[in-house]
This record gives C-alpha cells, sequence and structure tokens, in this order.
C-alpha cells in the first residue's frame, strides 16, 4: 500500500491546505509567495502531492527545478518548508511514521528545490578586512 492509500486524498489536501496558509504569512519563506494566488497554488501542490504519494497523476505544472529557478532557495529555507510541513501533518493526526515518510519522499527533491548553495546570503565575494 502506497503513501497515498495510507494517507488518504482528503488528509493531503487538509494538510497541504493549511501548509499553504502557515507558508504565505511565514516570516522565513512567506516572502516566495508575495504576488503568488495561494488558492491556485494550494490546487497545483495538492495534485502535484498526490502523484508523488502514489495516486493519480494529475499534475500539469512546470518540472519543480524550472518552477523553482527564479527564486534564491537556499537550504534554510527547504529546512523551514519541512518544519512547517511536519507541524501541519503533526497538527492534523497524520500518524508519525506516515509524515515522516512522507517528508522523506519530499526530501528527495530538494536537489531539484534548493537554488542557491552556502550560507551566505550575498553573493558577492567579500572585501578584505
Amino acid at each position: 500500500m502506497n503513501l497515498y492509500t495510507k494517507i488518504g486524498e482528503e488528509n493531503i489536501k487538509r494538510a497541504l491546505t493549511e501548509f499553504y496558509v502557515r507558508a504565505f504569512t511565514d516570516p522565513i519563506i512567506g516572502h516566495f509567495f508575495r504576488g503568488k494566488n495561494r488558492a491556485e497554488l494550494t490546487l497545483k501542490q495538492i495534485d502535484f502531492a498526490v502523484g508523488m504519494l502514489g495516486g493519480p497523476k494529475r499534475y500539469r505544472g512546470r518540472p519543480l527545478d524550472v518552477a523553482h529557478e527564479e527564486f534564491s532557495i537556499r537550504d534554510a529555507h527547504f529546512n523551514r518548508r519541512q518544519t512547517l510541513m511536519r507541524e501541519v501533518l503533526t497538527e492534523q493526526g497524520v500518524q508519525s511514521a506516515l509524515a515522516e515518510d512522507w517528508l522523506a519522499v519530499e526530501e528527495k527533491l530538494r536537489i531539484l528545490i534548493v537554488t542557491v548553495k552556502g550560507a551566505c546570503t550575498d553573493n558577492r565575494t567579500p572585501s578584505a578586512f
């Protein structure tokens, strides 16, 4: 039985709807969503997650690397995303093992989403002291 079947589509929808409510206002990652349509993005992500977790393949958006290349997403941003998602899954009552499995699947996408390597937020070469 796959994660989609174990978690259930209604639970996936509920979790992602709540996740995007939080993500849009989060002080660490909220700026990535300025000017975006939350309802549209949520529906797109639901379709993506349903397929990613083993359900019907309905996602018709751009490939993840293309969709995220315009942003300067760092590991810290992706980590925050995972933290918010873990909180939502816990609060929505998704069993801990299933939540961790879901997050592990998403972790494999890090390489496609994180576009900036390193911890520095300024891409310029530091000047000498």
